[in-house]
């Protein structure tokens, strides 16, 4: 090959180089272009004298020359920094509690945040105080919904203490939409419920006196259902699902936190008149009363109560329970609350000799390394339950799914089970990783160095000893954790150490220091 082609490819080599020196800093540019320039040049002339220059040459200096981009990174965000900003990030707490924003962030998708606001957020009714609901209590008998549909709503004839009356009747079932099988609890209403209720649909409407006979497979949907099958399309109404194998069609879409009786129901339908199959022990009813405005609602419950014990139109052997739809509330969140306490008791009791060690060897005497070491615990410890709450939640969202049983018992139980195997293994990893971190900067050690060996046992100190490469201080390990002759502690250097660590960081105290003089332990043993 003659001149022309080198030629040729030192030009395109000289176009890669100058793309790339635009990435370094410009008070280095032309030194940086000058000597990648340089090397190629001596390069294509050593393979043209020598004859070696071949197009499997000239791919080899080309893909040369596009290493200068990575070339000119480095020198643009300086590579030293970067890669121990690679290497000491990750050991720092903001790292620890970036990582775990990013998986509830990957978690979001799955709607934790209504499974969260449905426990805390009131629904969203009118006058809650004057609203009662009529249940069947414990379950030991079974009463058809018919038959308390037509009772309840004779009695708001015969009572002037009802204002308003509405009757349903729930069941576990399942729905089949674009998203898949789910298993929901479904209700059917009276159509007056939702205006008992004083809830208004978000999209739609609710079931009307019409909806009876013309529109017997109309039904309205959850905000969570909704969300789930058709991912919050706002052109669902007219569009259908199966429930129960039975294809329906959906008129509207109620507001989020729609609770009847305690219970998330997914699907509502018309009560209907015509016949249908009884479904004893499966289908529980229930009823709504509206109390007047002026009256008082404690009162007034006991006076229905009265009302209810004395009914004569009930079958035998039948009791009813009432009671408004706040209290019914307040003893569901009341419900939960308990669960967490009675949790956080039992984890507190299970892992009380790691949380004493968290104590004992924390920082003692400095009051701003104290508060930033128990904020951090308390904000990682936070994040790590909630994230492992929504985990156990959609787990047994998807076992609810795929045994074609109901959600709500699952969530009261099943989740509460789970949740207390995943909290302690969470909070178990929470405490071991705070006993590995430093007591003023929350970095984990960098530094370990074993002391001694088992034979020294009861001549002097044995064990681990991890340095913070800060220096901060340093946490003594025994050998063994029960010796009444040595103990686990956290101890501060003093400012002897800085010309083996350098300058501290920012946040060190220079209060309540020990000075610990130099020791032949802090070298390797040639003998070990």
């Amino acid at each position: 090959m003659g001149k022309r082609p080198l030629k040729k490819l030192l030009c395109r080599c000289n176009h890669v180089l100058r793309v790339a020196s635009w990435i370094v800093p410009r008070g280095q540019r032309v030194e940086w272009l000058r000597e990648w320039q340089g090397e190629v040049w001596h390069w294509g002339h050593f393979l043209m004298e020598s004859g070696r220059l071949s197009g499997r040459t000239e791919q080899e200096l080309l893909r040369h020359c596009w290493g200068a981009f990575a070339d000119a990174t480095w020198h643009r965000f300086n590579r030293v920094a970067v890669l121990r900003f690679m290497r000491e990030w990750p050991r720092t707490p903001r790292f620890c509690i970036f990582a775990i924003l990013v998986v509830l962030v990957l978690l979001l998708p799955g709607d934790p945040v209504s499974i969260f606001s449905g426990f805390i957020a009131p629904p969203p009714y009118a006058d809650s105080d004057h609203l009662m609901t009529v249940f069947v209590p414990g379950r030991p008998t079974w009463l058809a919904p018919e038959l308390l549909r037509d009772w309840v709503f004779q009695l708001s004839r015969e009572t002037p203490l009802i204002s308003g009356s509405a009757a349903y009747a729930w069941r576990p079932s399942r729905v089949r939409g674009p998203a898949g099988t789910e298993s929901i609890l479904s209700a059917r209403v009276t159509p007056g419920l939702f205006g008992l209720l004083g809830v208004r649909p978000s999209l739609g409407r609710t079931i009307q006196e019409t909806d009876l006979s013309s529109c017997a497979s109309c039904v309205v949907l959850s905000d969570a259902l909704w969300r789930s099958q058709f991912h919050s399309d706002q052109r669902v109404i007219g569009r259908s699902l199966f429930l129960d194998g039975r294809q329906v069609e959906i008129i509207g879409v109620l507001p989020p936190h729609c609770r009847l009786a305690g219970r998330e129901i997914g699907v509502f339908s018309p009560f209907g008149t015509g016949s249908r199959p009884l479904l004893p022990m499966y289908e529980w009813p229930g009823a709504l009363l509206r109390v007047p405005t002026g009256a008082d609602p404690v009162k007034a419950r006991k006076e229905l109560e009265a009302v209810i014990d004395q009914a004569d139109s009930m079958p035998a052997n039948t009791k009813l329970g009432i009671i408004s739809v706040k209290d019914l509330e307040y003893e569901f969140l009341e419900s939960c609350l308990t669960w967490s306490a009675f949790i956080f008791l039992f984890l507190l009791v299970l892992m009380w000799g790691p949380f004493a060690r968290l104590v004992t060897t924390g920082p003692h005497g400095n009051a701003r390394d104290g508060f930033r070491w128990w904020v951090f615990f308390a904000v990682k410890s936070t994040l790590l339950l909630m994230t492992v709450l929504i985990i156990c939640l959609e787990l047994v969202h998807l076992a609810g799914l795929g045994s074609g049983r109901s959600r709500q018992p699952f969530i009261s139980a099943g989740a509460m089970w789970l949740f207390w195997v995943g909290a302690t293994l969470a909070l178990t990893w929470s405490i071991r990783d705070h006993l590995g971190r430093c007591r003023s900067c929350l970095k984990r050690f960098g530094a370990k160095v074993n002391l001694g060996n088992a034979g020294d046992l009861f001549l002097e100190r044995t064990g681990t000893e991890l340095v913070c490469d800060g220096g901060h201080g340093i946490l003594h390990l025994p050998l063994m954790q029960d010796s009444c002759v040595d103990s686990e502690r956290w101890t501060y250097f003093d400012e002897s150490w800085s010309a083996l660590f350098g300058k501290r960081e920012e946040g060190f105290s220079r209060s309540h220091l020990i000075f610990l003089p130099p020791r032949s332990t802090w070298e390797e043993d040639d003998d070990d």
